[in-house]
């Protein structure tokens, strides 16, 4: 009972309104204005210096909206990192999203080398500009555009550091991107690259360049490629980019949580386990906001109070601008018996609630009240 009034508290206390922002960018190599989505953490506003890594989604128009929602989900639960997601929509995805030419689409296909020029040197060059930006990229694609993005998978030399391939067209030109991989001799890349391709219920050659890709990644020993796969029987190649966005975020970012059901760390084994996670990603990822509140509020509700407090401290230390990290200081205070501390947490907690007009100052103001009401 107890981990389940933990999982609504949760549920009441982490999930904020993101902000959503839109970029139009003149792309000197696609020779056209693109427009480009941005969802930002609920937590931006937290910290003025806090970075965080991105997820470009490709058929932003379509998959942008979902693919927020899963990133802002799984991160307000320390599943994934907190994430910068910027959807990216083409109207020529022939062209842009397959990487070679056959004879019959001469001048209408084959230019995926402009795509990546646009996407490092413009797009992620914009974005580090106009936000704080981490240096870990992730890129999704589903279709044609999951066809880019294996190809980015397997060509190394890239700026980013996974790919999501969601029933990928692995077809294209006779399956010419997985022939190319069967013959490489040397498949060694420079650095950590994570890669999950998926495949739902489709027809014809659609499994089979899907299964034969699976047989070619068995059979050879990329170092710094690590790739996860799964098959979603029961979806269209319509309806799977919602469970393949879910799925590989989940995938690319396995074992992520360091408490994922009810064991607590204190804040010196939480900064290990990440440290130690850094050798797998090729990147250390500072603790977030919500990574602060789950663990600092786990441990609190797990009869560690004073580990709890410890975790929260940080996180307040960390995210200064946070209602939800100083509000969840004051019940970690609360129940290790610090009743001064736990009122002066909860009134920062208030005072910035109502500057920020926050979604969660009805429940701020409750413990505000109670903690008055138990001090006299």
């Amino acid at each position: 009972m107890r981990f389940i009034l933990i999982v609504l508290f949760f549920l009441n206390s982490t999930q904020a309104l993101a902000q959503y922002d839109r970029l139009s960018i003149n792309s000197e190599f696609l020779g056209k204005d693109v427009t480009v989505q941005i969802s930002l953490p609920d937590t931006y506003r937290h910290s003025d210096n806090f970075s965080y890594p991105v997820l470009v989604v490709l058929d932003g128009a379509t998959q942008f909206n979902h693919a927020a929602a899963s990133a802002h989900f799984y991160s307000t639960y320390a599943a994934i990192p907190e994430m910068i997601v910027v959807g990216v929509s083409l109207k020529n995805r022939l062209a842009f999203f397959t990487h070679t030419e056959p004879d019959a689409f001469v001048g209408r296909a084959g230019k995926a080398d402009l795509l990546t020029r646009f996407l490092q040197e413009e797009l992620l060059n914009q974005l580090n500009k106009q936000y704080r930006v981490a240096p870990y990229y992730v890129i999704a694609g589903h279709s044609l555009s999951g066809l880019y993005t294996s190809y980015l998978a397997v060509k190394g030399n890239t700026k980013f550091n996974a790919a999501i391939s969601i029933s990928p067209s692995l077809w294209w030109d006779e399956a010419t991107i997985v022939t190319d991989f069967e013959k490489k001799h040397s498949t060694s890349g420079a650095k950590t690259f994570r890669w999950f391709l998926s495949m739902a219920s489709e027809p014809n050659e659609m499994p089979e360049a899907f299964e034969r890709m699976l047989l070619a990644l068995e059979k050879k020993s990329k170092s710094g490629l690590y790739y996860k796969y799964a098959r979603f029987p029961d979806e269209t190649h319509d309806t799977t980019p919602v469970v393949g966005m879910a799925k590989g975020l989940q995938a690319i970012f396995s074992d992520w949580n360091a408490v994922p059901e009810i064991d607590i760390m204190p804040l010196s084994n939480l900064i290990k386990f990440y440290e130690d996670k850094a050798k797998e990603f090729g990147y250390a990822f500072p603790l977030s906001a919500h990574q602060y509140n789950v663990y600092g509020l786990k441990a609190t509700y797990e009869d560690k109070p004073a580990w709890g407090v410890e975790i929260l401290e940080k996180g307040t230390e960390t995210f200064p601008n946070s209602e939800i990290l100083w509000d969840s200081l004051a019940t970690a205070y609360s129940l290790n018996k610090n009743l001064p501390d736990a009122l002066s947490a909860s009134e920062r907690a208030l005072e910035l609630a109502v500057a920020n007009n926050s979604i969660f100052i009805v429940e701020i103001k409750e413990q505000n009240t109670d903690l008055k009401l138990s001090k006299k």
